[in-house]
């Protein structure tokens, strides 16, 4: 380790572009990491907060509970003790006063059951005129004690408390008792309709065209949710990848560069494994220091970044994100290897 960092201190030059190289695409994978993971929570935050592990849905909705509506008669004997009545709505909300308006979900519950949200700040909802909103609703210009529209409705519904972290299909969500839902999405009250029943454990003897389906397959099903994951981690994946084949070589060329001085070394009787050793000591060096400051620089970027952007860095994705760069950064210097290997002191050093 000693010789591998008294050499960057000797050409700090050529070893600064390396670590730049690191910087950029470590920052590059961070960013893309980040927004990744922010757009796959805001789709899901909502649905992963319920707590049972099970949603009995109709068949035809093809697991998407935005097209999912049970009857009366099909969940009647599903709701037993355990289970929770929800229902869904895609709703635009606006707030007449400064014309704000958002793309926003109805989650209709009961109040006093399983499914309520933990409030944040105020309360839950005690009338069918009030709701509980995401607090992301801040970001769009509408607040706690605000009175909304749904739909271009003329009700109108005050914002009484707000929670955190409950988005669905990237949107956040309001959450009212489940007659506001039946009104606002049917028309009456008195239709008892609701989009699903979550259960904590899998029901028997499911009712005619429904589906019990697990929390994940839901998520799963989510429109655009799947194509939206894939393709982040294909970038991701992609830019690791690219990593192994710029520092390779990187190092490959700074090896060609130094292949004198290595058969110096080999003529003073300096091992082989010596040399080998001080290059991956090198690349770890020169790895760790960039990729520790494409972090800086990610903490620094999430900093200013716009509320309205998803953006979410997970620790532990960071983590091994972080380890996979340095990993694909030691591969690189694989193709070093076999240079430094069969060096000929005699022919290195200009000998005949």
């Amino acid at each position: 380790m000693f010789l591998a960092i008294k050499e960057i201190m000797h050409n700090k030059a050529r070893y600064l572009l390396v670590i730049v190289t690191f910087v950029l695409i470590s920052y590059l994978v961070f960013f893309l990491t980040g927004l990744a993971t922010g757009l796959a929570r805001n789709n899901r935050t909502a649905i992963d907060a319920l707590p049972g592990n099970y949603v009995l849905m109709s068949k035809y909705a093809n697991k998407n509970l935005l097209s999912s509506v049970l009857t009366k008669d099909q969940y009647t004997d599903a709701a037993k003790k355990g289970t929770s009545l929800l229902g869904q709505m895609t709703v635009v909300a606006e707030n007449p006063t400064t014309n704000k308006k958002l793309n926003s979900n109805i989650f209709g519950i009961n109040l006093n059951g399983r499914l309520r949200p933990k409030v944040t700040s105020g309360r839950l909802p005690a009338k069918n005129s009030e709701a509980l909103a995401d607090d992301s609703v801040t970001y769009y210009g509408v607040k706690q004690g605000d009175r909304i529209t749904l739909n271009g409705s003329t009700q109108k519904y005050r914002i009484v408390g707000l929670t955190h972290d409950r988005r669905f299909a990237t949107v956040p969500v309001f959450y009212t008792s489940l007659a506001t839902y039946r009104q606002i999405k049917f028309g009456q009250k008195q239709i008892a309709n609701v989009s699903a029943v979550v259960s904590p454990k899998k029901l028997k003897n499911l009712p005619k065209n429904t589906e019990q389906v697990t929390k994940a397959a839901l998520i799963t099903n989510i429109p655009g949710y799947t194509a939206q994951t894939m393709t982040f981690m294909l970038m991701i994946g992609a830019m690791i990848g690219i990593t192994l084949l710029i520092i390779g070589i990187f190092m490959y060329i700074l090896t060609i560069q130094k292949i004198g001085m290595y058969g110096v070394m080999r003529a003073q009787g300096i091992r082989t494994s010596a040399i080998v050793a001080a290059l991956f000591w090198q690349i770890l060096v020169l790895a760790v220091v960039g990729v520790g400051i494409g972090i800086g620089l990610l903490a620094l970027t999430a900093l200013w970044l716009p509320k309205t952007i998803p953006f979410y860095s997970d620790p532990l994705l960071l983590a091994i994100i972080t380890a996979a760069l340095i990993v694909m950064s030691l591969v690189g210097g694989l193709f070093s290897l076999r240079r430094i290997l069969h060096i000929d002191p005699l022919e290195a050093i200009g000998g005949e």
